[in-house]
């Protein structure tokens, strides 16, 4: 019996190289919109000192980016792209193992150093927490993004279960 992959075209596997090795400019999978959106809903959530309100927009405009393009590295894309899916996805145990490793994971890879350490962890938090929540079954990333600001983000892990429920 033939698997999926024995079905893949030369054009379809040429894309999935592509994805793969894309340039810095295209390794992200949220719209400019999704990253204003999340950027403003951050602002509400967090001061940054001394800083206009449009200067801590932009901030976290570059901080989501940053966090956008290492789940784009550090998930396939076929499983980023559950966040556009509510009839695919995956279960709560998989939602709150993926938020738990993903944080760490990013926590060790990205450092912000103008923000504190316990901002720094509530943005990675918040930002992961919305996309893994997104790609649970019966979610999509508008639902969540929406519902963001009832979002419960916790300082324990293990509390973590708060966030994809």
């Amino acid at each position: 019996m033939p698997t999926a992959l024995a079905t893949l075209t030369t054009d379809e596997f040429k894309t999935l190289l592509n994805d793969f090795y894309a340039e810095p400019i295209k390794r992200n999978k949220m719209t400019e919109e999704e990253i204003k959106d999340l950027a403003q809903r951050l602002n509400k959530k967090i001061n940054v000192p001394l800083i206009s309100e449009t200067g801590e927009e932009k901030i976290f405009i570059k901080i989501i980016l940053k966090i956008d393009t290492f789940l784009y590295d550090h998930l396939p894309n076929e499983f980023y792209d559950l966040i556009r899916s509510a009839d695919k996805g995956i279960d709560d145990g998989e939602a709150k193992r993926l938020v738990r490793r993903l944080t760490r994971l990013a926590n060790d890879k990205i450092d912000i150093p103008y923000l504190p350490e316990p901002a720094e962890h509530f943005v990675l938090k918040f930002v992961i927490g919305i996309v893994v929540k997104s790609a649970r079954k019966a979610l999509d990333f508008e639902k969540v993004r929406n519902e963001s600001d009832d979002l419960v983000v916790p300082d324990s892990e293990e509390d973590i279960e708060k966030m994809v429920e």
